[in-house]
């Protein structure tokens, strides 16, 4: 028997090398395939990885970052001041197991309230001290200190700062008044028992005492609901809802006759978490209006002639600010439903039927819909 080696077996049909197939390189997307994209996978899993060890080895540095917060040296204060606001927030959506919270921790809290209290006594106005107190005052709202936290949010709330560090302290105020108002009247207990939000009916409405008992942040408040800025007053009616007790009451009674759109809706939407009719009419013209389409008013004090592109920005601008009114009147309403009178029932009943047709924002008009067949049921 012949061997493979044998020539005349290497000429046969079955070894002719026209008959193999041709021998071509690998493709790029091949190579890609093979071997980038699983190199790739490897560094992102890799990068993963370090993020979360990075992390981890955050949440042991608060101690040097709080050291760093008392350096003369800006470049080493102020990016340990953030880096300690992004523990804080960690620590909202991830609450620690091991250790006290960093926002009552008493180390975390004089440091971010010594500083922001140092900014706000100096004389220099640059841009970059309003951004760092801008970033200071919101930083306190996180904070569960209010000893500590709430006379500097008082004094960051003064004329006599700038605006954006107004707005800062006021949202601050905001956030922590509405923590206590959700423990008193019951939600925070529902949502951590994983259950709906108690009615309006059985949340104890309205507050015999307010959620802040801060007399100066209290002043404060009372002159924000009053400021000559229209952004202060309505952000001093949101504050003043989650304050709540008899004092903000009435001033949020008040406000329902403000100049500023923003400033009456907050009102009327903050009587009405508070357990209060008082605001329905407010509210049915607030939703009435809603529906006007946007109109450019020149400004009569202007030295030059808008531009078609501010008109368009402010365009843009209404119907954001519009959608989000409309939304919480929505809400307000079907939280009251219970407690409004026939007659006004009537009139919001044809009010919000006509927000489901012709509002411009397809989330209102379904928000608007399900409100009307929710207030169909007997």
């Amino acid at each position: 028997m012949a061997s493979k080696s044998d020539p005349s077996i290497l000429e046969s049909a079955e070894f002719r090398p026209e008959e193999l197939p041709p021998v071509t390189p690998p493709s790029a997307g091949f190579i890609v395939q093979l071997f980038l994209i699983p190199a790739l996978i490897v560094l992102a899993v890799a990068a993963v990885i370090g993020l979360f060890g990075k992390l981890a080895d955050a949440d042991n540095d608060w101690k040097q970052l709080t050291v760093e917060l008392a350096s003369s040296n800006e470049l080493r204060r102020w990016p340990a001041a953030e880096r300690l606001a992004q523990l804080l927030r960690n620590e909202e959506i991830s609450p620690p197991k091991d250790h006290e919270p960093l926002a009552k921790n008493p180390v975390v809290v004089d440091s971010l309230t010594k500083l922001l209290s140092e900014s706000l006594a100096s004389t220099s106005t640059t841009d970059e001290d309003v951004r760092h107190q801008e970033f200071l005052a919101r930083t306190l709202g996180a904070l569960d200190a209010d000893a500590r936290t709430l006379p500097v949010l008082a004094e960051g709330m003064k004329d006599t700062h700038d605006i954006i560090v107004r707005k800062s302290s006021l949202m601050s105020i905001v956030l922590i008044a509405g923590r206590h108002f959700d423990e008193v009247t019951g939600y925070t207990a529902a949502v951590a028992a994983g259950t709906n939000a108690p009615p309006l009916a059985q949340r104890n409405l309205p507050l015999t005492a307010p959620t802040i008992s801060n007399a100066a942040v209290l002043e404060q408040l009372r002159r924000s609901a009053q400021d000559p800025e229209p952004v202060v007053r309505h952000l001093a009616g949101y504050a003043l809802a989650n304050v709540s007790g008899p004092d903000s009451l009435d001033q949020l009674h008040v406000m329902l006759t403000d100049g500023n759109r923003q400033a009456r809706a907050n009102a009327a939407i903050g009587l009405a978490r508070n357990g209060s009719v008082d605001g329905v009419p407010t509210l049915i013209q607030l939703l009435t209006t809603s529906l006007t389409p946007f109109e450019h008013k020149p400004d009569p004090n202007a030295q030059n002639e808008t531009t078609p592109e501010e008109i368009q920005q402010a365009d843009v601008r209404h119907q954001i600010e519009e959608s989000q009114i409309a939304r919480n009147c929505l809400k307000a309403v079907a939280d009251l439903w219970p407690q409004i009178d026939a007659e006004n029932r009537v009139t919001l009943v044809a009010v919000i039927g006509q927000v489901k047709q012709n509002f411009f924002a397809s989330d209102v008009c379904q928000q608007a819909g399900e409100l009307l067949q929710a207030t169909a049921q007997p």
